[in-house]
């Protein structure tokens, strides 16, 4: 018979509450009966196997539950912009989870340049609200955008050009588009942007800009598709002038809306969608116009085609699997292969500032083997990758 312990009920109510789960979604995420976690909960008796089950999906340390100290209040740390009939959406637990961690990144990486004497001051750190004329100015001048940049680069040039200002920038994976867009959280050292690597990169860019608004009007929090508050259609407005300048629309001499729209969606790099809203706020759509184009270009317009490289993919493993005999020059191949896949994805959701940070304390052993991996998320075996990406030499 597996041996139970007594924990701390407290804390086990304190870390469900506090990532927005209910005593439903959370049994669901543990696969348990409601009320086998409704007891947990009032007699903190449980097995030492699902402790550390709570503790993961709660995204704690086990040890926190043997604390014999009352937890604190629970306080909302993150505002949540996105309201859906005019009534504030709660933030998902994996929403919580996915700011958690950015935060937990930032502030090591806060100790890090402490101990390193790194100066990682954010130059353009802005404590009060400026007028929508003066955060454009400041963009355009911190990015030194220019037209080039902005039909030219992607997604990854832009958070290059980010992080060199000492902002931090991160990609998630695994929450909905619809659920979330992005969040900003501003500070004068390390602020940070998270940006859902799920949406398009017209969408991606745009998020970019978007919550570069909101630390500039140091206005930290979530954003989605579902904005009604002041904050966000004026960090919406700003991302718009960047990305479509009222200035250069408004020279288009056509009295054609049509004609108009296909220019302005041919010359600027932003999706059909953020066009037509662009073109209704400088009034050069009437709102009915705007919802027949909406209907016309947006809600019916045809699929995307499926991309054939992932179905190629697929193909190339299926004719490998039939493959009875492989030569070990095709396995390590392939071993190198998925290796440099997990390096890239790893830079490419920690972004290239957390990882070339964590990777010189490790030079200068303030972090050890072990840290390195847990620190990056990932074996050990993919290290040599990704500072090989990072710096094109391999140490």
């Amino acid at each position: 018979m597996t041996e139970s312990i007594e924990i701390n009920p407290e804390w086990i109510i304190w870390s469900r509450k506090s990532l927005n789960y209910t005593l439903e979604s959370a049994s669901k995420k543990l696969k348990i009966n409601e009320s086998t976690l409704a007891q947990w909960e009032e007699t903190g008796v449980l097995t030492y196997k699902n402790m550390n089950k709570l503790a993961k999906v709660y995204d704690v340390s086990p040890l926190l539950f043997l604390n014999n100290t009352p937890p604190p209040k629970i306080e909302q740390y993150v505002k949540d912009y996105r309201t859906m009939n005019d009534k504030r959406i709660t933030s998902s637990p994996e929403i919580l989870k996915e700011i958690k961690h950015a935060k937990r990144k930032r502030m090591l990486l806060l100790e890090i340049a402490q101990k390193l004497d790194k100066d990682l001051t954010f130059k353009y750190y802005q404590n009060d609200t400026k007028s929508k004329t003066k955060i454009v100015d400041i963009i355009r001048k911190s990015l030194d955008i220019n037209a080039d940049k902005l039909n030219n680069y992607t997604t990854d040039d832009w958070i290059k050009e980010f992080e060199s200002l000492n902002i931090l920038v991160f990609k998630f994976y695994n929450i909905k588009p619809e659920d979330i867009n992005g969040y900003a959280f501003n500070n004068q050292y390390l602020p940070i942007i998270g940006i859902n690597n799920r949406n398009s990169e017209i969408e991606k860019i745009y998020s970019l800009f978007n919550e570069y608004a909101h630390l500039l009007i140091s206005k930290d929090g979530i954003s989605g598709d579902y904005n009604t508050e002041k904050d966000e259609r004026l960090c919406n407005a700003i991302a718009s002038e960047i990305m479509l300048p009222e200035k250069e629309i408004k020279k288009i001499r056509i009295a054609n809306i049509n004609s108009v729209i296909r220019i302005v969606s041919t010359r600027y790099n932003v999706n059909m969608e953020t066009v037509l809203y662009r073109l209704r706020n400088l009034n050069l759509l009437t709102d009915e116009e705007l919802e027949e184009q909406l209907n016309k270009r947006v809600f019916n317009s045809d699929e995307e085609p499926e991309d054939e490289s992932e179905y190629d993919s697929q193909a190339e493993l299926l004719i490998d699997n039939t493959t009875m005999v492989k030569k070990s020059t095709d396995k390590n191949k392939n071993t190198q292969k998925r290796l440099k896949t997990l390096a890239s994805r790893n830079i490419n959701q920690n972004g290239r500032l957390y990882t070339q940070i964590i990777l010189e304390a490790y030079d200068n052993n303030i972090i050890n083997d072990l840290d390195l991996s847990n620190e990056l998320g990932v074996p050990h075996t993919v290290i040599p990758y990704l500072i090989k990406k990072i710096s094109g030499v391999r140490r």
